[in-house]
């Protein structure tokens, strides 16, 4: 969570976090008043101001963890490793299809990341990457969880308590940040068309290369039907049911076999 005194911005993991993190530092015309990456906001926000989060389109998301796991990077990687499942990081489309049965699964809930996934009892009713996006969108996300009993029950609760004001898509991240630099009660320095051209030439950092760029990458038929099913929370308040990719990725080459 990054936060200033008119803007919070709630900084989901793999959505293009980094870059608008960075993008606001150097143009939002504010004091900066603490920045923890990925961190819950507190039990009581102030009112008045802005709260912004960026999301991605599921899928596309977790292709790029996997990827970002065959490299040996990331909190995710870190935790399947530890539970025994790092040999699913081998850059190929099979291990790719192994490595998302065991995402999807809520009985591996232990071994994936954030540890509190497991741990608030939310796992039999969404998915990690909702999850992710619900726990940061709404304040004390320990007491609105303890009664979801279902995976609808964990949309509405999330309609009822999320604070989000303004969505950035990473899929249009410079149209959506272009309209966040239009609103009025913003202020911008050193003025605010040079925070509008800053993002008409913006150049994202922190961008992981995604293996099925590449030829020879196939992926399971299911795939997207299984994700949006997990993932109800980006499928119906955020519109990923249709699925939209990003072209910012690149193809690599593993050699993981770890």
């Amino acid at each position: 969570m990054h936060v200033f005194h008119t803007l919070a911005y709630l900084d989901v993991e793999k959505s293009g976090s980094t870059y608008v993190s960075q993008f606001l530092r150097d143009f939002l015309d504010d004091d900066e008043v603490w920045c923890r990456k990925h961190h819950e906001m507190e039990d009581r926000p102030p009112q008045g101001r802005l709260h912004v989060l960026s999301v991605r389109d599921p899928l596309d998301t977790y292709l790029s963890l996997y990827s970002y796991g065959c490299q040996r990077k990331g909190g995710l990687s870190g935790s399947l490793r530890d539970a025994g499942f790092g040999h699913l990081y081998d850059g190929t489309s099979d291990g790719f299809a192994r490595w998302i049965d065991v995402v999807l699964d809520p009985a591996h809930a232990s071994a994936l990341n954030p540890p509190s996934y497991e741990r608030r009892g939310v796992a039999e009713h969404t998915g990690l990457l909702s999850y992710r996006v619900a726990r940061l969108s709404a304040p004390r996300p320990d007491r609105w969880m303890r009664d979801v009993g279902s995976a609808q029950e964990f949309v509405e609760a999330f309609r009822r308590h999320s604070v989000v004001d303004v969505v950035l898509r990473n899929e249009t991240l410079p149209e959506d940040l272009e309209s966040l630099v239009l609103r009025e009660e913003l202020a911008w320095r050193p003025s605010r068309e040079a925070a509008l051209t800053a993002v008409r030439a913006q150049h994202r950092l922190n961008t992981s290369a995604r293996l099925d760029a590449g030829s020879g990458f196939d992926l399971p038929a299911d795939v997207r039907d299984r994700v949006a099913a997990r993932e109800r929370l980006l499928t119906e308040v955020f519109g990923y049911g249709e699925g939209h990719r990003s072209s910012t990725t690149d193809a690599i080459h593993s050699t993981s076999s770890a």
